[in-house]
């Protein structure tokens, strides 16, 4: 049976060749070339009929000289004389063979011409004019940006001066002309050149990135300084309690470090968007540039431990949260990472403290404020604080804190009543002991002139039990 079988498979594919063979008893002696070429040009010419490639091409080029090429092609032709050609094919494959024959146009090279127009123009203008001071009928030309090969702008030539249109970008316009719009070779350059510039034209500045500072506890802007010529400042705009809505906050000088620390912003409330422009000594004032948000991190004692949440940073792309923690007035540590798509963790911590966490963002690549600084790598949020955990209801004391929030001084009160002794001790949201003091009564004042305004937590330690609170310090 196998064998019947195999007799079958050899006997259709016997039966398919005899059909393709079929199929090319005719030869055909289709060829592509373009009608119309420069002198000197080298022309692309191919064969594009159904003879194998066994088959023998006998091409007659009416003297144009082979560049490259053999058998059916393809081939670049040079003609070096002007005129009408006439190229010829034979084609002969086992006892079939045909001809053709097409014409092609070899006319002289384009003539050279200046380009003219360009200047300068104000910034959000309609542009200047570009053109050329002649042109041959039905030759092609093309306009050409700082030296790129796609053509900005193409006109046909009418044996008139042309008149490209109006160009706003910004760089030097250069022409070149050739005989034959459909081929892409044989390009000959025009004299001289047209510059536009844009008179009040700003670069962009753009952030890098927006950070909480941990020595002013406050958000940092950090940026790249653009290139440009004169110019004098860096604006710093922060989002208002509109959306999208921004205000200027502050600026920074060209000559100066560029970074910017937000003082009008307490960075444990929310987070912050902020765009930045910059200024030149003329006053023209750049596009502000896509905005930064910070990330702000909320931490709350949980069931099971700590529960964190944040917002996304937004500003640059990034794939991964390290998220650190310490205990008390410890030494930091990395606990965990997360993708950069979670905005939540709990971390199943048990001992008992002031627990403070922030979260790490890496950025692919540092900022560098100027050459001599370090390098910015990575995004923090701010640092936040969360009560102790391990309190029953039985040993919690209920600590009164007021006013809250407060300016230079505050009340701490206590359930007992009389006599008592408390350590009393205050913890910056990033978990730095800020005050110690011990307390013999159950109404307390604390001195907070030598604070810096901020969130700050309240810890209460006596023989009836641990209790916390927690304040603003305007």
């Amino acid at each position: 049976m196998k064998k019947i079988f195999t007799l079958l498979g050899i006997l259709c594919i016997c039966l398919t060749n005899i059909r393709l063979y079929a199929e090319t008893d005719t030869v055909t002696c289709t060829f592509f070339m373009y009608t119309k070429a420069s002198v000197g040009c080298h022309v692309y010419v191919t064969y594009q009929g159904n003879a194998p490639g066994s088959a023998t091409f006998n091409w007659n080029f009416d003297g144009g000289i082979i560049m490259s090429g053999s058998g059916p092609g393809p081939y670049y032709i040079r003609w070096d004389t002007v005129g009408y050609k006439t190229v010829n094919l034979n084609v002969v494959y086992q006892s079939q063979y045909c001809y053709s024959s097409r014409n092609i146009h070899i006319a002289p090279v384009p003539q050279v011409y200046n380009v003219t127009g360009g200047g300068s123009y104000p910034s959000g203008g309609t542009g200047v004019s570009i053109g050329l001071s002649g042109s041959q009928l039905n030759y092609n030309y093309y306009l050409y940006l700082n030296g790129g090969t796609q053509s900005v702008g193409n006109k046909t030539g009418d044996g008139n001066a042309l008149n490209f249109g109006l160009f706003t970008a910004a760089g030097t316009y250069t022409c070149k002309a050739k005989v034959d719009s459909s081929s892409s070779t044989c390009l000959i350059n025009m004299n001289d050149s047209a510059v536009v510039t844009i008179s009040g034209y700003v670069p962009t500045q753009y952030i890098c990135m927006v950070s909480y500072d941990t020595s002013t506890q406050r958000n940092k802007i950090v940026w790249n300084k653009t290139t440009g010529q004169h110019l004098s400042h860096f604006n710093i705009y922060k989002q208002t309690y509109q959306e999208n809505v921004f205000t200027k906050i502050g600026q920074v000088p060209y000559a100066s470090f560029s970074t910017f620390v937000d003082t009008t912003t307490n960075p444990i409330v929310m987070a912050q968007k902020y765009e930045m422009t910059v200024t030149d000594s003329s006053g023209n004032e750049s596009l502000k540039c896509p905005y930064h948000k910070t990330v702000h991190l909320e931490v709350s004692p949980g069931v099971q431990g700590f529960n964190l949440i944040w917002n996304h940073y937004e500003g640059f792309t990034f794939y991964t949260y390290m998220i650190h923690r310490k205990l008390n007035a410890g030494a930091w540590q990395l606990i965990d990472s997360v993708a950069s798509d979670q905005i939540s963790y709990t971390d199943p911590y048990f001992t008992s403290g002031l627990m403070t966490y922030y979260l790490e963002v890496i950025r692919y690549s540092p900022c560098n404020p100027t050459l001599k600084s370090g390098l910015y790598e990575s995004v923090v949020s701010n640092t936040m604080t969360s009560a102790p955990l391990g309190i029953t209801e039985i040993n919690a004391l209920k600590v009164l804190v007021y006013p809250n929030p407060a300016q230079q001084k505050i009340n701490v009160m206590l359930p007992s009543s009389g006599n008592v002794s408390a350590d009393l001790e205050v913890y910056s949201a990033d978990g730095r002991k800020y005050l110690e003091q011990i307390i013999n009564q159950s109404k307390a004042e604390l001195d907070l002139s030598t604070l810096p305004s901020g969130m700050y937590f309240l810890k209460v330690l006596s023989k009836e039990g641990v209790g916390t609170g927690k304040f603003v310090k305007e």
